[in-house]
Order: structure tokens, then sequence, then C-alpha cells
């Protein structure tokens, strides 16, 4: 009766790592500076109680007491400076131990949470199907009815562009010729010349387009400037020599 309540009493652990995470965090013990020979006297004292209980010793907790008398053994002997420590391998372990059994914890928890839940069957939803109407009497009237609707939504857009086009404000062709001399005389010191299709970009509205290009012609007609292509482009040239050239 004695030895079953001892058995009973002795804590069993998943493996060596396990055991010495327990000693480690039961202590307080920083685990980046471990006190090997205190858990090597604990750890030995397990494995001794294990033999008194007949409890069974995987030989895993025997490969690890061999490796903490090594480090023991080696921490005794004088460090040289480029040398490392040689508990670094067991401080490795148990961080990555440590952390796969915080996962595998985690883990537990939600599938004993989550595990008996269902959620019912969705139900598809209703959809109704009307059938087409075949009857052609009926298809040529709501034909019709599209194509005169059409037809009207033309008439409306047709008439709006004729009002936006008459009511536009007007931009006087004068301005644009003081426009056009004062930009030809901007460029001058780099070239003495302007592409068309970029003076037009620089205009905003419609009138303002139109305004510039009677503008062009108008000093064209004058000889204030010369027209002419160039590399698939027409260029604006100012004529210096005519009287009057400048803004």
């Amino acid at each position: 009766m004695a030895t079953e309540q001892l058995n009973f009493k002795l804590e069993i652990y998943d493996g060596p790592l396990d055991l010495l995470l327990t000693l480690i965090t039961k202590q307080k013990i920083n685990i980046y500076d471990i006190p090997i020979a205190d858990i090597l006297e604990q750890y030995l004292e397990y494995m001794e109680l294990c033999q008194i209980y007949n409890a069974e010793l995987s030989s895993e907790f025997i490969v690890m007491a061999c490796e903490l008398l090594y480090i023991k053994s080696k921490m005794l002997l004088p460090k040289e400076d480029d040398e490392e420590d040689p508990r670094d391998d067991l401080v490795r372990s148990l961080i990555e131990y440590s952390e796969v059994k915080r996962a595998a914890t985690f883990l537990a928890e939600r599938e004993k949470e989550y595990y008996h839940r269902y959620h019912p069957t969705p139900v598809p939803p209703i959809v109704k199907i009307e059938a087409v109407t075949t009857d052609p009497a009926l298809l040529w009237e709501a034909f019709s009815q599209m194509r005169t609707a059409l037809r009207e939504e033309r008439e409306r857009k047709k008439k709006e562009d004729v009002q936006s086009i008459f009511s536009a404000k007007i931009t006087p062709v004068e301005s644009k010729v003081v426009f056009v001399l004062r930009r030809m005389v901007k460029a001058f010191p780099r070239g003495n010349s302007v592409s068309f299709a970029s003076m037009l970009r620089e205009q905003g509205a419609r009138s303002d387009r139109v305004a510039t290009f009677l503008a062009i012609l108008e000093l064209v007609q004058s000889g204030r400037v010369h027209f002419e292509r160039c590399d698939g482009d027409y260029i604006i040239s100012l004529n210096m020599e005519k009287k009057g050239a400048k803004a």
C-alpha cells in the first residue's frame, strides 16, 4: 500500500526537457543563467525516485543526465576567451520547447472550447424564375417602345450639345493675338519656335482654342510669325524683322 501511494504522488513528465523546464520555473531561475550544479542535483534526485518507485525511466532522461554532467565538467575547467558557454545549446533547446509547449496549451484550450460547436446547415436562397413570354405582338410592342426611347434620348442629347455651343462664352481673338506674341517672345531665347499643337493644348475651353487658332492665322497673314511643317508637326516661328512683332 505504501508503494502504491508513493507511485501515485510521483510526477510524470513528457521528457527530460519538460522536467528541466519545470525545475527552472518552480525555482524562478533565469533560463539564460542556469545553475547547472543545482539543476543536476534535482534531476538526479528525480531519476533516483523513479528507480525507488519502480517507475519506467526512458533512455532520454539518461542521455540528458549525461549531458548535464558533461556541461558541469566543462564549466569546472578554465574557460578560454573565444570559447562559447557550454550551456548555450541547452538554453536554446529549453526556449524552443517552452514555445512549443505554450502553443500546444493554447491549441488544447481552443479545441476544448470549440470542439462541440456546430453551425446549422445554410438554407439555400429561394430563387423565383418567371417564364419569359413568347407572344410576338408583346415582343414587338416592347421593341417599339425601346426604339422610341432611344430616339428621344439622342434628340435630347443633340439639343443639349447645340445649346452648349451657343451658350458658351466667346473669347476675343485680340486677346489671343497678344497671348501668342508673348508666348513667342518668351520662347525666343531658347529656339525662336513653338509647337502649334502644344500651344493649343495650353488652352482650356473650346472657345479659347478657336480664338487662338484664328489669332495664329491673323499673325501669319500679317507676316509677324512663320508657319511651317517640321517632323510631322507644325511649328510657329516669330518674325523679328517685322515691325511690331513684340507684344
